[in-house]
């Protein structure tokens, strides 16, 4: 798969314990996301626990009560978002980074895959 450009947008939350940045309409996000899934091939059970496939909605985390934020600090951080991020940014995707979880909720980067490079 080449690499493609993906666009953030306004933001959103999922319920009222996290805020994110969405991600503007694009096919190549949805297959990166569907090769990636394919290619681990989890359970049905993890699919859906983790709303995968068709329950993938494609965003950028800012910030979730799970790590310490209030409900209040949650809908503080999507004002700060329209504020200081419009307008929202599009970059150019390159790779997938990987993340090692190296102790509970700590995560640093394990490895970087190109996009553009054909299997042999």
């Amino acid at each position: 798969m080449q690499g493609f450009q993906l666009s953030l947008s306004e933001p959103g939350s999922f319920g009222s314990s996290v805020a994110f940045l969405s991600v503007g309409t694009n096919k190549d996000v949805l297959e990166l996301h569907k090769r990636l899934v394919d290619a681990i091939s989890p359970s049905q059970e993890l699919l859906d626990d983790y709303f995968e496939m068709d329950k993938y909605h494609p965003h950028l985390t800012l910030g979730q009560t799970y790590w310490g934020l209030n409900e209040t600090e949650i809908q503080e951080m999507k004002r700060l978002a329209i504020d200081e991020l419009a307008p929202f940014p599009t970059f150019a995707v390159n790779n997938v980074r990987v993340y090692k979880e190296v102790e509970s909720n700590k995560y640093v980067p394990f490895a970087d895959i190109p996009l553009g490079i054909s299997a042999k």
